[in-house]
């Protein structure tokens, strides 16, 4: 499939489930609210494009571009992220759990009131990434750099924080109970009204 055939099943409003449109530049197309659940994507650039409210539930994307593209209210639970850049996309209020991040490039990108319970987000680079009111509990995002984020309101309950650089990142009012993290915390006292000198997870050599 090419960028044709994409662009003209998109205006026939057909579904694009379960297609392998890998290696073809999509940059700046409208998919606002299309099937693309299943779907191959690897090495595509989506740079700009709108997928916004897209179902892109368990859809296969390594090694794409999707710099200031528009991931708002997409369906992506058990999407596969792997070695792509995402910097400045928007993903407010995207469904992402259970997703696989692994190694992706995302500063600046926006996950504000996103679902990312049970999300794997692995040795990626976030740098001022705003995560405010977002859903993160029960993730990972060891090897991680959030250097500078926004984690304001985020729940982070049950996080593994391992191996995480996030200096001068913001934890105002996160939720942070059985958080595993280890070196200096990244929130001052009581990021959620505790005393966390008691409650901090140590280094156990993983």
């Amino acid at each position: 499939m090419d960028r044709e055939e994409v662009l003209s099943k998109i205006e026939r409003g057909e579904s694009l489930a379960d297609e392998d449109i890998s290696f073809i530049d999509l940059s700046d197309i409208d998919f606002k609210g299309a099937d693309l659940g299943g779907a191959t994507l690897t090495g595509s650039r989506l740079d700009r494009s709108n997928l916004s409210g897209c179902n892109l539930t368990g859809a296969f994307m390594a090694e794409i571009f999707a710099r200031g593209t528009d991931f708002s209210g997409a369906e992506m639970e058990d999407a596969f992220l792997q070695r792509g850049d995402i910097s400045n996309a928007d993903f407010s209020s995207a469904k992402l759990s259970d997703a696989s991040i692994f190694r992706m490039e995302g500063e600046g990108a926006i996950f504000e009131g996103a679902r990312m319970d049970g999300a794997q987000i692995l040795r990626s680079i976030f740098p001022r990434a705003s995560f405010k009111n977002t859903d993160i509990s029960n993730s990972s995002l060891k090897g991680s750099e959030v250097q500078d984020c926004n984690f304001t309101g985020a729940v982070l309950v049950n996080c593994d924080m391992r191996q995480v650089m996030a200096q001068g990142a913001v934890f105002e009012g996160a939720e942070t109970e059985g958080v595993k993290f280890y070196g200096k915390k990244p929130w001052s006292g009581e990021s959620d009204s505790r005393d966390w000198s008691d409650e901090f997870v140590g280094y156990d050599g993983d």
